[in-house]
């Protein structure tokens, strides 16, 4: 299968080597990529979004909170003083 270059003034199909259009000298060609590296790009932006919701709506915390590091050093201080 060959892909196929379009003029994008009055929708022809043009060769790949061609700087303009023969029917309308329109120097615009369309690449028949474009809207693959589109669907490509939309997916990985909507892979990303997944991510990101699913980090920021975790219901677990990642990182402790600063009162319970606290508590923690204070802990583990009692314990080395009481050895």
């Amino acid at each position: 299968m060959m892909y196929q270059y379009r003029c994008a003034c009055c929708d022809q199909i043009v060769s790949a080597t061609e700087k303009s259009c023969p029917n309308c000298g329109s120097h615009t060609i369309r690449s028949p990529f474009g809207f693959w590296f589109f669907c490509i790009v939309a997916c990985l932006l909507v892979a990303i979004a997944i991510m990101v919701g699913k980090l920021y709506f975790s219901p677990e915390q990642m990182t402790p909170s600063p009162q319970g590091v606290m508590q923690q050093v204070l802990q583990t201080g009692k314990s080395l003083l009481s050895h």
